[in-house]
């Protein structure tokens, strides 16, 4: 094997590639713009919560995609709701995010002017209980970089939340999340 300086430096380049490699990857994706975190609850005779929030983190390390909501800042509208759902249901002093992570190699990534849709498993973590779902995406590439939206189905039963109940009224367990965030890579 040859020594010459040339190849010693070869040898110095790759080895702290190497070592700058799971940097790197932490910050292959950014989020860009302002993105929307939605959640739809029902109840009887046809209520309808929902609730909105745009903090919305994305990265990637070690071939997966994880994205983090901060829960701190979801709003219903109506600031009593506001406070039990953040204090009695979510409990976001102990569980501060909601976190879906699927592997890169899952997701079909479009390239430039084009999109696509897909149906992919990965894991979701709230109120600190981790379950593996199931949850559908669309992506979109342009000169800015990439436009997702997808929806997951959440039962709050699976994640020991108890059922947000007020003067009654009861909604259900299920409860339907839909996002839309731009990344740049």
């Amino acid at each position: 094997m040859s020594t010459t300086p040339a190849s010693r430096l070869l040898a110095a380049i790759t080895v702290a590639t190497l070592c700058l490699a799971p940097d790197l990857a932490d910050a292959a994706l950014a989020r860009a713009g302002t993105p929307t975190v939605q959640f739809t609850a029902l109840g009887p005779a046809g209520l309808k919560i929902v609730g909105t929030t745009h903090d919305l983190d994305v990265r990637e390390s070690d071939d997966v995609v994880n994205v983090s909501v901060p829960l701190a800042n979801l709003d219903t509208g109506i600031s009593l709701r506001n406070k039990h759902m953040r204090e009695k249901y979510l409990e976001v002093d102990k569980y501060p995010r909601a976190e879906l992570s699927v592997a890169r190699g899952a997701l079909k990534v479009p390239t430039a002017g084009a999109s696509t849709s897909g149906d992919v498993d990965g894991t979701i973590v709230i109120h600190g209980v981790s379950r593996k779902t199931h949850f559908s995406y669309q992506a979109k590439r342009d000169e800015r970089g990439l436009h997702v939206s997808g929806a997951v189905h959440v039962n709050m039963n699976e994640h020991g939340i108890s059922v947000p109940s007020y003067l009654g009224v009861t909604v259900k367990p299920e409860v339907d999340v839909a996002l839309t965030f731009d990344v740049t890579e």
